[in-house]
């Protein structure tokens, strides 16, 4: 489905509840998500699936009052009972005194490379042979490679968005995916570790490269050691920084959490919190930037956002939606979040991107006494966002460094620490950036992370 029909679909949409007694306001957004998948595990295929999800996402304004609703479908038939339903929804909820008004309409423009059409007609048979590179390429490693996992995707994306106020925009974009997870035996020890890589170009896409990168960390994790919980240097790969900055980006640099005080940025506006080699941005039409949307899910054009500027947060840092910008008597910065993502949440932002240093993974790790290299974060939570507190464990390869060099797989630990502290000094910065998702980030040196469990293999 084109983006043209999604847009005719959002205005029939819209007409129909303007045509309802006391409804004055409506946003409408159409959207539809093509995926296809190949899974496999075992070091062998074991399912191909496609699908296609659409819906509509209706916000229906009478006065102050709010009717909001997601619906999985684009059937007429469906779409009509979804207005009624979002109508009165809006009639018995309570007024809502921070609301002012639906986005005015402001210009905005396509973005180019956004979508490639080479992408979205990907074959079976194409994937299935990436996936043997990827399978070939762990195994070649070593005979220690027992099993490799994972699964290549492919996504189209596609929403447009109309409001009363003339609010007509929509975009399009084009994603490729695969994620490996490799596991070795010797012994009774098991090592694993896992690679990922995205891009808007599906011959970009290097599964042998993933399979050999997962496979060689795989088998250097089998016989991990313990190590005392304490502060360590430690290297971080673009994975583990990129989970980091989205959690960051999550709980501090929205306006939700900013207004609700839940926010370090609120109690340190224009202050050095982090070092000051940490630059930060949001930026959609940025090439390294994955969900390349010039809009929001409010149809409003996305404005570029200096989130950290020389380790300094300010007022500027900030992301908004449309309510949150009004009950600031501020413009939206177009961060409402995209109905694709199938939920409406806080406005955040999802084009991160961090600049980058001069130094590479092994410098980084040469000039490291004694640390850990950590390949990425897994169970992450915040603590207490108001002062930047996350926890989470490592996984999928943490070694050991001792005089710069990698020696020792260690038993993954648990983290607990303020990112105010923990990237209060980051020594060095990585000269190569990888798209991870909604974060594009370098391999980082911190001085030091606080380690306060360890997992019992």
């Amino acid at each position: 489905m084109t983006t043209k029909r999604l847009l005719e679909i959002a205005k029939n949409t819209m007409e129909q509840a303007l045509e309802q007694d006391g409804v004055n306001q409506v946003q409408v957004a159409a959207f539809q998500v093509n995926s296809a998948l190949t899974r496999y595990a075992n070091s062998q295929i074991h399912q191909n699936v496609a699908s296609k999800r659409g819906g509509i996402a209706i916000k229906v304004v009478a006065g102050q009052k709010i009717g909001n609703l997601l619906v999985n479908s684009l059937e007429k038939a469906q779409i009509k009972d979804a207005v009624s339903s979002a109508v009165k929804v809006a009639r018995v909820t309570p007024p809502n005194k921070d609301f002012k008004s639906l986005p005015e309409p402001t210009k905005w423009a396509p973005i180019k490379d956004a979508y490639h059409k080479e992408t979205t007609e990907c074959t079976p048979d194409y994937r299935a042979e990436r996936v043997k590179e990827a399978i070939d390429a762990a195994h070649s490693k070593s005979q220690l490679v027992r099993a490799v996992a994972g699964s290549f995707s492919i996504e189209s994306l596609a929403f447009a968005v109309v409001n009363s106020l003339g609010i007509s925009a929509w975009t399009e974009v084009a994603i490729a995916s695969i994620q490996t997870t490799v596991i070795s035996k010797s012994a009774n020890s098991q090592g694993f570790s896992s690679e990922e890589q995205y891009s808007r170009k599906v011959g970009d896409i290097d599964a042998a490269k993933v399979g050999r990168q997962a496979a060689e960390k795989s088998i250097r994790s089998v016989n991990p050691c313990k190590i005392p919980i304490g502060e360590y240097e430690v290297v971080l790969s673009p994975r583990a920084v990129a989970t980091l900055f989205m959690y960051l980006g999550y709980m501090s640099f929205s306006a939700t959490s900013y207004q609700d005080g839940q926010s370090f940025v609120k109690y340190n506006l224009g202050k050095r919190v982090f070092d000051k080699k940490l630059n930060a941005y949001d930026d959609p039409r940025n090439l390294r930037t994955l969900y390349k949307f010039p809009i929001d899910g409010e149809g409003v054009p996305k404005v570029k956002i200096q989130l950290v500027v020389e380790g300094r947060v300010s007022e500027k840092s900030i992301c908004y939606d449309s309510f949150t910008a009004g009950k600031e008597g501020r413009m939206s910065t177009g961060h409402a979040l995209p109905p694709i993502f199938g939920f409406r949440g806080r406005p955040m932002p999802f084009n991160i991107l961090i600049a980058s240093g001069d130094a590479s993974e092994e410098e980084m790790i040469q000039e490291t006494k004694r640390g850990l290299f950590i390949t990425r974060f897994h169970y992450t939570n915040p603590v207490e966002p108001s002062k930047a507190i996350l926890t989470g464990l490592t996984r999928d390869g943490t070694f050991l460094i001792e005089d710069g060099e990698l020696t020792k797989p260690v038993v993954n630990l648990r983290y607990t620490d303020s990112m105010l502290s923990a990237l209060k000094i980051v020594p060095m910065l990585g000269k190569d950036l990888e798209i991870l998702e909604d974060v594009t980030a370098p391999a980082m040196k911190l001085e030091k992370l606080r380690f306060t469990g360890v997992t019992e293999h």
